[in-house]
């Protein structure tokens, strides 16, 4: 039979140890949807956020897991750069622990307030300077979109 999931206050309550059990076995029983659900968390990197910060993540997290964070994305496609760009085995290295992300598309209101939910939550972990340029305009409404 499934262990019933802790409310989020009463898990944070628990020691280290007792966390990293409890999601091992949640983890089991049910799907991170779940657990997101029964702690009220709108996204899966809000779930993630709160391993690094309790400092269980390696702990708990598979690295089989379909959610990668942002950052280890960031960090393998940087690698992988890097490697192409042959600072591998030459005096060239590449910056250390450089963050860069670029979105250069047309989405719905809605859709770019989800996006940038999600970097948000992403840089709350983040205690570095961060540079942005950003520019947000209205898409062009075509002719035969006019009613």
């Amino acid at each position: 039979m499934s262990e019933k999931m802790l409310p989020l206050d009463d898990f944070l309550q628990l020691s280290t140890d007792e966390q990293v059990e409890k999601l091992k076995r949640w983890k089991m029983d049910y799907t991170l949807k779940d657990i997101r659900e029964a702690w009220n968390f709108k996204h899966s990197a809000q779930y993630y956020m709160l391993l690094k910060k309790l400092r269980i993540y390696e702990r708990v997290v598979n690295k089989s897991d379909k959610f990668y964070p942002i950052q280890e994305q960031l960090i393998a496609r940087a690698n992988a750069a890097a490697a192409e760009r042959g600072w591998g085995g030459s005096d060239r290295r590449p910056p250390t622990d450089s963050i860069s992300y670029h979105l250069n598309t047309t989405l719905s209101g809605p859709e770019l307030a989800d996006r940038l939910e999600r970097i948000a939550h992403f840089l709350k972990g983040e205690n570095k300077d961060i540079t942005i340029k950003l520019a947000i305009e209205a898409a062009d409404v075509q002719p035969n979109e006019i009613e």
